[in-house]
């Protein structure tokens, strides 16, 4: 059988998106949450009510637009229908901004936020958006803070997609970001379209993101990768999860019109948070074996601090096998790669903060 000799060192590899590997298929992850939507963890989301995107919003989110069907998926549902934020100060901080107080919508919608926000990882869904005109569905992270005593603030953006024209136009994925204090005021963002049928049915929509690069996918391939790096700082703060089902407005590019079908729907089956595993200060100089756990040399799959292999750690053919390091990975003489096997390499920097606990 023919092999592939590899006889290179890669250090500081940077790894192109179309040989990108993703948690499902790489035992370097683990899961942090798995979210299947048989019911609606509000342990885990919080759901906008009476909320606009801070008054520059079209339409309204509210409970009742956000629900599960089938005990199988969470949906968002928007409709056209009037609906007036009421006037007397009910128990909902949204309510009590003066803007939302007493204002009234021409549609409503659904949002849900995630309770907890998360640094780091690979973060999908597995959702079905809306085909007409005038939509404006979105999965994006999101936080902002400032820390003036220490000169720090950050507003930190990652749109996994925004859908953002007609729906014959492509959708977009992009980071935005902002450093300047005491308040940010000034955005940068880094937008890029994609050509992409996102209406003909379920997909997946993904990103990896850690403090020197960010990853977009979709259907759990690579799309897009970039170097963290905006403003010379990157986008490296925690942020929460945000899936939402908003319009566009009039006025803009691809408004609602008369064409436009209402009720419509996003749905979404499935939301996951994968997490790196780590075992940083690990030198690894042979593997015999990397598939059974029981076997003397088993590889225990996290990111190490160096890999070093030579023909002793050679794959088999149908393996499919995935090293992540700190420092570097070194393939020796000898090394070597058989048809058939899937083998892919990254460096991975390691975080303290990324590290937490599976949750619920």
């Amino acid at each position: 059988m023919k092999k592939i000799l590899i006889t290179i060192v890669l250090a500081g590899l940077f790894v192109s998106p179309a040989l990108g590997q993703n948690p499902p298929l790489d035992k370097n992850w683990q899961i942090v949450f798995m979210d299947t939507f048989n019911t609606l963890n509000t342990n885990r989301w919080w759901v906008r009510n009476h909320f606009d995107d801070y008054g520059g919003g079209f339409p309204v989110y509210l409970n009742q637009n956000v629900y599960i069907v089938n005990n199988q998926r969470l949906v968002l549902e928007a409709k056209k229908e009037a609906y007036c934020c009421p006037l007397q100060n009910i128990n909902e901080w949204h309510c009590k901004i003066q803007w939302l107080t007493g204002k009234c919508y021409q549609y409503t919608s659904g949002c849900i936020y995630s309770q907890n926000p998360y640094k780091y990882g690979y973060f999908e869904i597995y959702a079905k958006l809306p085909g007409s005109n005038g939509y404006y569905p979105t999965f994006w992270l999101h936080n902002a803070g400032v820390d003036i005593e220490n000169n720090n603030c950050w507003y930190n953006e990652i749109d996994i997609f925004e859908i953002n024209d007609c729906v014959e136009k492509p959708l977009s994925m992009d980071p935005i970001w902002d450093f300047t204090c005491p308040n940010p005021t000034n955005k940068n963002g880094d937008r890029t379209y994609l050509a992409f049928n996102y209406a003909d049915g379920y997909h997946w929509y993904g990103l990896e993101w850690d403090r020197d690069k960010i990853t977009w996918y979709i259907d759990r391939k690579a799309v897009k990768q970039r170097v963290n790096d905006q403003g010379g700082i990157g986008i490296q703060n925690a942020m929460y999860i945000i899936i939402a089902l908003s319009l566009h407005a009039p006025g803009t590019e691809c408004p609602i019109t008369s064409s436009s079908i209402f009720p419509d729907y996003m749905y979404i089956e499935q939301a996951n948070v994968w997490r790196l595993k780590y075992d940083c200060n690990t030198v690894v100089t042979e593997i015999l074996n990397y598939d059974n756990p029981q076997a003397p040399n088993y590889y225990n799959y996290a990111v190490k601090k160096l890999i070093s292999l030579s023909g002793v750690s050679s794959l088999t053919s149908g393996q499919n096998v995935s090293l992540r390091a700190t420092d570097y990975i070194e393939l020796k003489n000898g090394f070597e790669v058989p048809l058939g096997a899937e083998f892919y390499v990254d460096i991975n920097p390691c975080d303290n903060a990324a590290r937490v606990k599976k949750q619920n």
